[in-house]
């Protein structure tokens, strides 16, 4: 059946659409599924889901604002409201049922492979820039950064944290990067993973506090401010990312699934985090993930997640692009998900003077050259839409 929506001319779903759309509109639905003909099965059901979510679309002014209203408990699935981005996809023959199966909302599950998800509505809190032509996210990097790993054994395995930075002049690089976000209009700016910690952190958020009540330009919707090890009440440490709005204002923190090893390093000592989040902006619906949870295409729950954005703040070498090169890649056929990572490079073959490798918000991910997610700059702001 899913074969035979993928083939189903998009006005075939429609006229099923109205007829629905007709029953609703008298109170009255009956419908019945033909025998045993999938592409009548899929032109059926197409078009109820279609009629439905139409219907409740007719209601926006009522739809409720508090993302927990958007859960369905009894079926596990957020029913959200479309905005933004989300309400500008082309629906197409040849699309996923993913792709165009709703109009007016998005279905994300409220769990996925035991991952608990949480949707955070941030929409009303920020000007959204409607024109996606104009949408920039800014790649924030660091020159001559190295880390300071503190190394244990635990059952006779090597573990690390990280538990500092070398980096001169890395509060002045943040203060110049947050001033090129503003003035490049950018809705998202991200640093990598394990380069912020909370001092510096602390340094960006009071940055975009504090900015004067007279400055006219937009911030930011979201800014990843990279990632680090930070300890758990519990005991333990969490890989943790903060997300802030343009404004300083936490609005959801999220701790790296999938911690990190090698033979030399032994394993990243880190407690997985359970969670995946959400935000619900304006302008999209953007999840976040750190490094290995958006590379390993084995079991990643990101796959199954309906969002317009995933920001991935990393670090690695070229292979670890290359697998976020590959997830960037799977998400966009199933849902049409931009793909942002920014990853600091601890190692490269290349001879570039790159310092990072990009994944700038591409259509065609799988068609990006290693050659050209080279970045050589502590900035870069890449426009939307990229469409290589």
């Amino acid at each position: 059946m899913q074969k035979a929506y993928r083939a189903m001319a998009d006005k075939r779903i429609v006229a099923g659409q109205k007829l629905f759309e007709e029953q609703l509109a008298r109170g009255r639905l009956s419908w019945s599924l033909p025998d045993d003909d999938p592409e009548k099965i899929a032109a059926t059901l197409g078009g109820l889901i279609r009629a439905v979510d139409w219907t409740l679309g007719q209601y926006r002014s009522q739809w409720p604002t508090n993302s927990q209203q958007w859960l369905v408990k009894d079926l596990g699935w957020y029913v959200v409201p479309r905005e933004g981005l989300s309400r500008t996809r082309s629906l197409a023959q040849g699309q996923l049922y993913e792709k165009r199966g709703t109009v007016f909302h998005r279905l994300i599950p409220a769990n996925i492979r035991g991952y608990v998800v949480e949707v955070v509505n941030s929409r009303s809190r920020h000007p959204s820039v409607r024109d996606a032509g104009d949408w920039r996210m800014g790649a924030c990097l660091f020159e001559k950064l190295s880390l300071q790993p503190n190394f244990s054994e635990d059952g006779g395995e090597k573990r690390f944290v990280i538990t500092g930075v070398d980096c001169a002049g890395a509060e002045e690089a943040v203060a110049s990067q947050i001033e090129d976000a503003l003035s490049e209009r950018c809705v998202a700016v991200v640093w990598p993973e394990l380069t912020v910690p909370p001092a510096l952190r602390e340094k960006i958020r009071a940055l975009l506090a504090g900015r004067d009540v007279a400055d006219s330009r937009f911030p930011p919707a979201i800014v990843v401010a990279g990632s680090w090890h930070e300890s758990l009440q519990g005991g333990g440490v969490a890989n943790r990312t903060r997300v802030y709005d343009g404004y300083g204002i936490e609005r959801l923190s999220y701790d790296k699934i999938a911690p990190y090893s090698d033979e030399n390093w032994g394993r990243e000592a880190i407690t997985p985090g359970k969670y995946i989040y959400v935000l619900a902006t304006e302008d999209a619906l953007t999840a976040f993930a750190i490094c290995l949870d958006f590379c390993d295409l084995a079991s990643n729950p990101f796959t199954d997640l309906d969002v317009d954005f995933v920001l991935v703040p990393s670090m690695g070498n070229d292979r670890t692009i290359e697998g976020h090169q590959m997830t960037a890649a799977a998400v966009e056929v199933k849902y049409g998900t931009r793909t942002f990572v920014v990853q600091f490079m601890t190692a490269t073959e290349f001879q570039d003077g790159r310092i990072g490798s990009i994944i700038p918000m591409p259509k065609r991910p799988a068609h990006m050259s290693p050659q050209e997610m080279g970045q050589n700059t502590v900035w870069k702001a890449y426009q939307w839409p990229n469409n290589i």
